[in-house]
């Protein structure tokens, strides 16, 4: 881990004292093989989950500005919103993405070909812990947005990043944190009466199912990209990110 930049990554909101934690539950949600509910948890992040995911294209796009026609890799993109919005802005850019769910990787094909971008954005079922149908060193960046805490073991999805990605290659995890500040826990406590009854209690849920920063920290320590990241924290969410080195 990078941690001479650590200190300066953390934003200040951290300072606050997180509330006594309770023990992570995994997230198991059958709905996300329903196709009403993944319609209405498509619309809802087109119309809301902006800020969420912004700062991971915005950061991917940074590091990718002098690698031309960019393949970047989307593990769990639900319905694709966010390797659509990478493809919006970085126009020769392949996105690929990657979800276990048959409904969400319809959907986000359909999407996709909404904002007429099939040719450049592709979805397809598949597992990240097996990246199969992707040689060693053949990514130019990965990213990931709330899906961090559905990997099973994360290590292992770690890894498969690590050998997917071209020396140099650029990736960026971002997910809701368990271990909430005060600040956060009342932001959440109020924007959840905001969401579909169906997704409130699937987000309440899935918060619960997340890793702290410090469960964070050790997942990345023990992967093929314990060398290469860093973590900036906000008061409900985590990015790691990091480039592998490049060859002499």
């Amino acid at each position: 881990m990078l941690a001479d930049n650590q200190a300066a990554l953390v934003s200040a909101p951290i300072a606050e004292e997180p509330r006594r934690l309770k023990e992570r539950v995994p997230h198991i949600e059958p709905l996300f093989e329903d196709g009403i509910f993944v319609e209405k948890y498509s619309r809802n992040m087109k119309r809301s989950a902006g800020p969420d995911f912004r700062p991971i294209v915005r950061y991917t796009l940074d590091q990718l500005r002098d690698v031309p026609q960019p393949h970047v890799l989307e593990l769990g993109p639900g319905p694709g919103w966010v390797g659509i919005t990478v493809a919006q802005k970085r126009q020769d850019a392949q996105v690929t993405g990657i979800d276990v769910s048959e409904a969400y990787t319809e959907i986000a094909n359909q999407n996709a070909r909404s904002m007429r971008l099939e040719q450049r954005v592709s979805f397809r079922q598949g597992d990240a812990r097996s990246l199969h149908d992707f040689s060693d060193n053949s990514i130019d960046a990965v990213i990931s947005n709330q899906s961090f805490h559905y990997w099973d073991p994360p290590a292992i999805v770690l890894n498969e990043i690590a050998r997917v990605l071209k020396p140099g290659g650029v990736f960026c995890i971002g997910d809701d944190r368990r271990d909430l500040t005060p600040m956060a826990s009342m932001i959440v406590a109020v924007t959840k009466w905001f969401m579909h009854p169906q997704i409130r209690r699937s987000w309440m849920s899935s918060i619960q199912g997340c890793y702290t920063a410090d469960e964070v920290s050790s997942i990345f320590e023990q992967s093929d990209l314990k060398e290469f990241w860093e973590l900036k924290l906000g008061a409900r969410m985590f990015m790691a990110r990091g480039r592998l080195a490049t060859l002499d």
